[in-house]
């Protein structure tokens, strides 16, 4: 996974200003609703999730290695998850918001978000995982991906 669009209106003021949002508002095409980008190629990677009733942003995997504890990617798989191979982590089930998402070049539309993990690292720092699993045809000619997020009460 690449990236994915959040609309606005899901940020409180706060959240925007804590994390400077701003600078990733875009308008797509005519709509006049705004939305914030997150991509997992920026300098630092981050990912808004619902932990319960509370929106939060957080660091995007470990794309960097700056933890040497967790995994070096933007996902997992969800069956490593429900085998109990994050355990030592104690993951915790978390929601992605997101209007879009965005895999190889790109954008399609989802309706509810993603499902994701959060975990801390040895310096008590949060960081969320979207889970993953094998990619549907319909995702893989759409993609030429493998592997596909897994979607909040929905099927591609």
């Amino acid at each position: 996974m690449d990236g994915i669009a959040v609309h606005w209106r899901e940020f409180p003021d706060e959240l925007v200003e804590q994390f400077q949002l701003s600078g990733r508002a875009i308008q797509r095409g005519q709509s006049p609703d705004r939305e914030y980008r997150f991509l997992y190629r920026e300098r630092r990677p981050l990912l808004p999730c619902w932990v319960g009733s509370q929106l939060r942003v957080c660091e995007w995997g470990n794309r960097d290695g700056g933890s040497t504890r967790l995994p070096r990617s933007a996902g997992c798989l969800a069956t490593m998850v429900a085998s109990g191979q994050w355990a030592w982590m104690s993951p915790e089930p978390v929601e992605v918001p997101a209007c879009y998402g965005l895999q190889r070049g790109v954008w399609y539309q989802v309706r509810q978000g993603f499902r994701g993990v959060l975990v801390q690292d040895e310096r008590g720092r949060e960081h969320v995982y979207l889970l993953t699993q094998p990619a549907s045809h319909y995702y893989q000619v759409m993609t030429r991906s493998e592997w596909m997020p897994v979607l909040i009460e929905e099927a591609i």
